[in-house]
C-alpha cells in the first residue's frame, strides 16, 4: 500500500474575521445613518422612506462579504477549493458580521441611549398617519415593545443572520468560483 499524503488547505478563519469586521461596521454604520435620518424626517403615514433605503443599501452592501473573504484567502494562500467551500465561508462571513453588528448596536446604545426608543416612538407615530383602520393600527403599536429586550435585540440577530447568512453564501460561491475555482 502507498501512502497518499492530503494536502490541507490553510485556515480560512483570518479572512472570515476581516470580512466579518468589515461587513459588521458597514451594515452598522449604514444602520446609524438610516435611522437618524428617519428621526430627522416627519412622520408621513408611509411604509416606505428614503432613510429605510439608505439601511437596505447597507444590507446588500453587505453581501459584498462572501466575495470579500474568499478573495482574501485564496490569493492569500493561493489555493484553490469547490464552490461548496466558499458557500460556507461566505455563511461563516453572516455569522461573524451579525455577531459583529450587534456588538456595535449595543455600544451605540451606550453612546446614545435614546436611539432605539426614539426609532420607535417615529414609527408608532407614522402608523397613527397611515391610513388604515384604528384596529390595525392599535395591533401594529402593540407589536412595539421595548426595542432593548433580550427578546428584540435576539430577533433582530436572528433577523439580520437570516439576511447576511443567504446573501453572503450567495456571494461565497460566487467569490469561490472567481477567485478559487479547481478548473
Amino acid at each position: 500500500m502507498e501512502n497518499e499524503q492530503i494536502q490541507e488547505n490553510p485556515s480560512y478563519w483570518n479572512s472570515v474575521i476581516i470580512a466579518s469586521l468589515v461587513v459588521g461596521i458597514v451594515v452598522t454604520a449604514f444602520a446609524i445613518i438610516g435611522g437618524y435620518m428617519t428621526l430627522g424626517s416627519e412622520p408621513s403615514g408611509s411604509f416606505f422612506s428614503s432613510a429605510q433605503l439608505l439601511g437596505t443599501i447597507g444590507c446588500l452592501v453587505g453581501a459584498i462579504g462572501g466575495v470579500l473573504a474568499n478573495w482574501h484567502y485564496a490569493k492569500e494562500h493561493d489555493v484553490t477549493y469547490k464552490i461548496g467551500k466558499g458557500a460556507l465561508i461566505g455563511l461563516f462571513v453572516g455569522l461573524g458580521a451579525t455577531i459583529v453588528s450587534v456588538i456595535l448596536g449595543q455600544i451605540w446604545n451606550i453612546i446614545d441611549p435614546s436611539f432605539q426608543q426614539a426609532l420607535v416612538d417615529w414609527n408608532i407615530q407614522n402608523i397613527e398617519a397611515m391610513q388604515m383602520p384604528a384596529e390595525a393600527k392599535e395591533q401594529a403599536i402593540s407589536g412595539m415593545d421595548n426595542p432593548n429586550s433580550a427578546k428584540n435585540i435576539g430577533l433582530q440577530a436572528l433577523f439580520t443572520f437570516i439576511g447576511l447568512g443567504i446573501m453572503n453564501v450567495i456571494s461565497g460561491l460566487i467569490g469561490a468560483k472567481i477567485f478559487a475555482s479547481e478548473e
